[in-house]
């Protein structure tokens, strides 16, 4: 779909509503460093553990095959929820078009019954890069795509997905609370439009349709558009966002991000991999499914004064009730630590946030 218009957002702060902290890590490793591609995944465990200590509300994995990052989120998350106890685990996103919708909901029930109802699901349609490899292709994808998310939502639900001579087939074991924690991932402003009537949060990330507009005012259309599609009477809508954001404390942290925000500049998405990472291609793979070219989210960079002032001038995390952290892939796990402290200290108590537990 292409969608050209450059609508006036609205900005709608979330004044006097505690916003929540996650962070967004892809789960990198590679064969090359020390431990190899075990110690990426007990690292990003590790993460976890240290960020609840920290007071974080969530955290997000995201979901890439065919490459040094995690591709199989929902064992990753039940083996989280083994050595954490109350923060909240998501998935950005598990992309739907490469699922089959019944197993998801099966897997994803065991991990939030596991996990003592702590999974948030984010779920997207995505793109057929891979369509032949899973033994698709990408005639119809769109359609197909949709059909899978009805069906996943009716599955979650606990609705009849069919009959044998013992009854009806429901997805078991079942969690009651899984589809009011279930997420979309827009492709624009008509996905997010449908996710706002089929009553599944938004998640919208770092990268925004091109409007046009700033990448805040561009993100803020989806976020409207969803608002106002919302078909829930039991309760608002909620957004979770993405972000890049680096408070410097030190002049090493302050050339390491500084760094990241250049090669972020230099290529997009596809940068800070970690070592044997396929390098950018320009063959369509990674292309945005938005009809045209996205824009990305700026990088801020600086003292935490600095930071603070930026993201408060951000129109769309304002209208958001929840703020992720981006970790860049190519940051070591003692980097990553370091930015996860240095936010929860110095940059989220100034937009709004306190540590789990202490939100009146």
């Amino acid at each position: 779909m292409t969608e050209t218009t450059t609508e006036t957002p609205t900005r709608e702060t979330r004044a006097g509503h505690p916003r929540r902290l996650g962070f967004l890590i892809n789960v990198p490793f590679s064969e090359q460093a020390p431990g190899g591609v075990s110690q990426g995944l007990r690292d990003a465990l590790e993460l976890f553990h240290i960020a609840e200590g920290l007071g974080y509300d969530s955290g997000w994995v995201r979901n890439r095959h065919f490459d040094n990052y995690l591709s199989s989120p929902l064992p990753f998350l039940a083996a989280a929820a083994t050595r954490t106890e109350r923060i909240h685990l998501g998935t950005a996103i598990v992309t739907l078009g490469y699922e089959h919708p019944i197993r998801l909901a099966e897997d994803a029930a065991t991990v939030d019954l596991l996990s003592e109802g702590r999974l948030e699901l984010g779920i997207g349609g995505g793109f057929p890069s891979f369509a032949d490899v899973f033994g698709d292709d990408s005639e119809g994808w769109q359609a197909r795509t949709y059909a899978k998310v009805d069906r996943f939502l009716e599955a979650v639900e606990g609705g009849a997905l069919g009959t044998s001579p013992r009854g009806e087939l429901r997805v078991r074991p079942h969690s009651l609370g899984l589809r009011d924690r279930i997420w979309y991932g827009p492709g624009g402003v008509a996905t997010a439009t449908t996710a706002g009537s089929q009553g599944i949060d938004l998640l919208v990330s770092t990268i925004a349709p091109n409007r046009d507009l700033p990448f805040d005012q561009a993100q803020l259309v989806q976020i409207d558009a969803h608002r106002a599609a919302w078909a829930r009477t039991d309760r608002a809508p909620r957004v979770t966002a993405s972000r890049l954001f680096f408070p410097a404390l030190t002049d090493a942290q302050r050339a390491l991000y500084l760094a990241y925000a250049q090669e972020r500049a230099a290529e997009g998405p596809a940068a800070s991999r970690p070592a044997g990472a396929l390098a950018p291609v320009e063959d369509g793979r990674r292309a945005i499914p938005f009809g045209q070219p996205g824009i990305t989210s700026p990088v801020h960079v600086g003292d935490p004064d600095e930071i603070v002032a930026e993201l408060r001038e951000d129109v769309a995390l304002s209208a958001s009730d929840d703020v992720l952290i981006f970790l860049p892939p190519g940051f070591t796990h003692t980097q990553n630590i370091e930015l996860l402290e240095n936010i929860a200290e110095h940059v989220a108590p100034a937009l709004g946030w306190a540590p789990k537990g202490d939100h009146s």
